[in-house]
């Protein structure tokens, strides 16, 4: 059974992660979280001594969340081609923007504490899209001179891209645009099939 003081830590960071995703640290405030968890005052400084490091935590959690299906995507026993097609096309909500990545351009990124499980998590999808790549030269399914790293680097570029196209454009179409581009880019570089 949960104690009364860890639920309400929950309730906070669980306010926190959605308020994130909304609107971005800068324009979260304390009130703002305490408003949405039901939380008082006293119980926000009680576990948080402030602001940042309340976004630390749920930007921990929301990292952890995100790595865990990221691992479960490329954790398949597809061929690792599918496996970065299946992360290109996944379902997203293209306008909400990257639930983590979306902080990308606030001075909050500034903090080491508010950079890293963004930064962690981008990591593990450029390293399991290279790691996937690798796979695939050694398997002989990549054109020659296709340098896995770049290219993971690439990918990810263009997912995130895609988020910033279409929050500038309100059109979810503008990722979809992106996103067919990036499974063109990795079908130009794939060897045929004898």
């Amino acid at each position: 059974m949960a104690r009364q003081g860890s639920s309400k830590r929950e309730a906070i960071v669980a306010a926190t992660k959605a308020l994130l995703w909304e609107r971005g640290y800068e324009a979260t405030s304390p009130r703002d979280v305490l408003a949405r968890s039901g939380a008082g005052q006293g119980s926000l400084y009680h576990h948080f001594p402030g602001k940042r490091e309340v976004a630390a935590a749920a930007l921990a959690e929301m990292a952890e969340e995100e790595i865990a299906v990221i691992d479960a995507l490329f954790a398949s026993d597809a061929p690792p081609l599918d496996r970065i097609r299946a992360y290109l096309t996944r379902e997203r909500q293209a306008l909400r923007g990257c639930r983590l990545a979306r902080l990308a351009n606030e001075a909050a990124m500034e903090e080491p504490a508010l950079r890293e499980p963004v930064a962690a998590y981008l990591a593990r999808i450029q390293a399991c899209l290279r790691a996937s790549l690798d796979e695939a030269r050694a398997a002989g399914s990549l054109v020659p001179g296709i340098a896995p790293a770049p290219f993971a680097a690439a990918l990810i570029a263009i997912v995130e891209g895609g988020y910033v196209l279409a929050r500038v454009h309100w059109d979810e179409a503008a990722m979809r645009e992106a996103i067919d581009g990036a499974v063109q880019l990795l079908a130009a570089v794939t060897r045929p099939q004898a």
